[in-house]
């Protein structure tokens, strides 16, 4: 883990496998308003993000601020980095930018009528590893393209219609509405 600004307090674990992003809030939770930027870069592996989950190429950057809203701490971020992705329509990998931000609450551990898979926080210390993993895996889209333009593969020969074309026949129509065919023709 990089830290990019060292005036932010933050502390880091090793737990196994991945490091727990923790940020020190007592000086904010001592002013009514309080709030403290910050801004590091993480690798996927220090999320736990494995290739399956979400093929990350890079650094990730986290930019945010946490500031004390009364009962609650508010956490705003800005996430950066890039993903490998499969296009839906010719299937090729292609690199691209992800950008997206989070806005979550971090209700102190012994508050009362709170969800259950609401952030929590316990002490002066916030955890925010995995508040920045759900918003990297909750920001990945279904289907990408490569381009807005992708042409795709061919359903008869299988050519990539982005490199070559194919003279086949893709005008297909389902039997149920052959005889509706018959009728625009006309």
């Amino acid at each position: 883990m990089v830290f990019l600004d060292k005036e932010i307090p933050c502390l880091y674990n090793c737990n196994d496998w991945w490091i727990m992003i923790k940020l020190n809030v007592a000086e904010i939770k001592k002013r009514l308003v309080g709030k403290t930027d910050f801004h590091f870069q993480v690798d996927a592996k220090e999320l736990n993000l494995s290739e399956e989950d979400l093929a990350v190429r890079g650094p990730i950057f986290v930019d945010g601020e946490i500031s004390n809203a009364g009962d609650v701490l508010l956490l705003k971020a800005a996430i950066h980095t890039k993903v490998e992705r499969e296009c839906a329509r010719c299937l090729k990998t292609f690199v691209s930018d992800v950008e997206t931000k989070i806005l979550e609450k971090f209700f102190p551990v012994d508050a009362e009528n709170i969800d259950d898979d609401a952030f929590s926080y316990e002490f002066d210390v916030v955890d925010i590893t995995e508040a920045v993993r759900e918003g990297l895996l909750v920001a990945e889209p279904l289907q990408v393209l490569c381009k807005e333009e992708c042409r795709g593969l061919c359903p008869v020969c299988g050519v990539d219609r982005n490199v070559e074309s194919c003279d086949c026949d893709t005008d297909t129509v389902d039997p149920r509405l052959a005889a509706l065919k018959q009728l625009f023709k006309k």
